[in-house]
């Protein structure tokens, strides 16, 4: 008579039923975060589509948001040394000027040419801070040497990933951007 083996599997082993167990959760929880890892890749790349093919971090960067509160305030960083050379570049859209951009004023009696007010870089002073891509810089600007105005200037360096260029010069790929604001903005 042959031996016949009673294979009775409600008497099973309890910690090899639970290790088979352990590994399939284990493998319905890989899949599961290799199916979130895909479908974040494919929001990705729907979002950088629907922003003209460029993806930036600054919305999450507290550096942006402490330069957006910044430059709500520059129209009060100015210190003005001569008023009536402020008051050109203020109406400087109003002012009809000849082919070389120049015109005469009358209030101060001479010709002004709309190139000459331009700063000076030697004088341009970096100061306070350079943190984490958030410059302040103080800009003097001269008339013919005459020292009219110093305003501070922002700038805001921010990185991720740009399409730039056109059909003729061809397209590139950049990494770096950078948001600018001052008094000057304003004319």
């Amino acid at each position: 008579m042959t031996h016949k083996e009673n294979i009775q599997t409600h008497n099973a082993d309890y910690k090899l039923t639970q290790k088979f167990l352990d590994y399939a959760n284990c493998a319905d929880a890989s899949y599961a975060f290799l199916k979130y890892i895909l479908y974040s890749i494919l929001g990705i790349l729907v979002i950088v589509l629907f922003n003209g093919c460029s993806f930036s971090f600054k919305s999450i960067d507290p550096q942006y948001y402490k330069f957006k509160r910044l430059c709500k305030n520059v129209d009060s960083e100015v210190t003005i040394y001569n008023q009536d050379y402020f008051d050109i570049i203020k109406n400087s859209k109003n002012i009809k000027t000849n082919v070389e951009g120049c015109f005469y004023s009358e209030k101060l009696e001479q010709e002004i040419c709309f190139g000459g007010f331009a700063y000076s870089k030697s004088n341009r002073v970096v100061i306070e801070y350079n943190k984490f891509g958030l410059k302040k810089s103080i800009q003097k600007r001269y008339y013919n040497d005459i020292h009219y105005l110093d305003y501070t200037l922002y700038v805001y360096t921010y990185y991720g990933l740009f399409l730039r260029g056109d059909e003729g010069r061809g397209w590139h790929w950049e990494t770096e951007d950078s948001l600018e604001c001052s008094i000057m903005d304003n004319y």
